[in-house]
This record gives structure tokens, sequence and C-alpha cells, in this order.
């Protein structure tokens, strides 16, 4: 090979090894990205785990129940509402409204305070003022808006949302009696199974750019050998080259 062929050579073998190194950075930058990602994906996994949620204590068999928007106002006798946070009037006082479903609901049946049960139509016949002693009972349709558990703690905490008596005097839900803060353990199962198909992915991913690193690495250690190479045969030609005009 002669000098200028060993030179042009050198010249494209340095140009291989600097478009090497350039993938091989961009390869940890995608590796680092990869990193922050499944550290995000942790933090998600352990914020659902470690989510709590508002639940109402029963006065009669201490059960808990679990609140929603929409059931707060059969959780006590004296009735109960969640209010929104809507700004400030003129003076600055906080505004609140009541929280209104957008659905419509269904009225399922009806019960006295002894418990005894009636059909819609049995209550339709009764008088105006026997009507006075049965409570209905419904379920709400196309709710789009109701509020769960973990949304309203999480609204109370923030001071965008409160819960108040019937009569509108406010309710100390995580500290008062009556309530309890507990972790919300509905949407572990979900959680998990989210956690476990992004890891999952991230690996996969992970896997790709270490068999593309170890290409890259031994791309540039062949790289690096016919560079070694090639110099030592343009020294060669130089040593040759001075022996004769010497």
């Amino acid at each position: 090979m002669g000098l200028a062929a060993s030179q042009a050579r050198l010249l494209l073998l340095t140009a291989r090894k600097s478009d090497l190194e350039y993938r091989a950075q961009q390869i940890t930058n995608s590796e680092m990205i990869l990193a922050m990602q499944t550290e995000e994906v942790a933090r998600e996994y352990s914020n659902k785990l470690s989510n709590q949620t508002l639940k109402y204590i029963n006065s009669s068999d201490s059960t808990e129940i679990e609140i929603t928007a929409s059931n707060l106002s059969d959780l006590s006798a004296t009735g109960m509402k969640l209010q929104i946070y809507c700004g400030q009037d003129e003076n600055g006082n906080p505004i609140w409204n009541d929280w209104k479903s957008d659905g419509t609901k269904t009225i399922t049946n009806y019960t006295d305070e002894e418990g005894k049960s009636i059909s819609v139509d049995e209550y339709k016949a009764l008088s105006d003022e026997d009507k006075t002693k049965f409570k209905e009972n419904f379920v709400m349709n196309g709710e789009t808006n109701n509020y769960t558990g973990p949304e309203i703690l999480e609204g109370i905490n923030g001071g965008t949302m409160r819960i108040v008596t019937a009569a509108g005097e406010e309710v100390d839900a995580i500290n008062g009696t009556g309530f309890s803060v507990a972790y919300n353990t509905a949407d572990d199962a979900k959680a998990d199974a989210e956690y476990r198909s992004k890891t999952a992915a991230i690996q996969i991913k992970e896997k790709r750019l270490q068999m593309d690193l170890q290409q890259v690495e031994t791309q540039q250690k062949a790289c690096d050998t016919e560079i070694d190479s090639v110099k030592k045969v343009m020294e060669k030609n130089i040593e040759r080259t001075f022996k004769v005009f010497s």
C-alpha cells in the first residue's frame, strides 16, 4: 500500500471511528433516558401503592364505608354534601358551590326508620303524611364527575374541596370523628400490572441498546486495530523512503 493510499485509508478509518464514538454517545444518552423512565415508573408505582382514601365510619356497626361525592348525603342522619372551591368574591371571601351530579338518579325503593322497605309503586299510593316517614333509595346513572374517596381526600388537603353538613357547617373529615383516612388498596392490582408492563417494555429497550453498544464497541476495537496497522505501514513507507534518499 502506497503512502497516499495509506493516508486516505487512515482518514476514512478516523472518520469511521468518530462516527462510532458519536453512536456510542447516543446509546449512552438513550440508556440514561431509560434509567430516568425507570425511576419515574417506580415512583408512580410507589405513589399508587401508598395513596390514601377517605372513609366514613358507620356509628351503628363501626363498618367503614368508601366515600364518594354522591353517597355523602346518605352516610349520616343529618346528611352531608361535598362542596367545590370556586374562587373568591369581591370581598375576598371563598366561594363554595355544592357538588352536583351530571347524571340522573333511578329510585329503587323506599325505607322507613325501622328499615321496612316498600316499592316505588307502593310509595306512590301513600298519603303525603305517610310519605314523609320513608326515605328514598336510589342509584346514580351516567355520572361523569362522581369524586372518589382518594380524590376527595386530595381535594380537602389541597383546599379545593370540603365536606359540610346539610346546614352548611364544615366537617373536619381529616381529624374529626366519624371518618378515617386509610390506604387505598382498590387500585393496587391495576398499579402492579401497569408497573410490570412498563418495566418489561423498558427492559426490552435496555437490552436492545446494550446489544447495539456491544456491536459499536466491537467495531471500535476493529477500527483501532486497523488504524494501528495502517500507521505501521505508513511508518515503514516513510522509513524506506528516507533510506532511499539518505
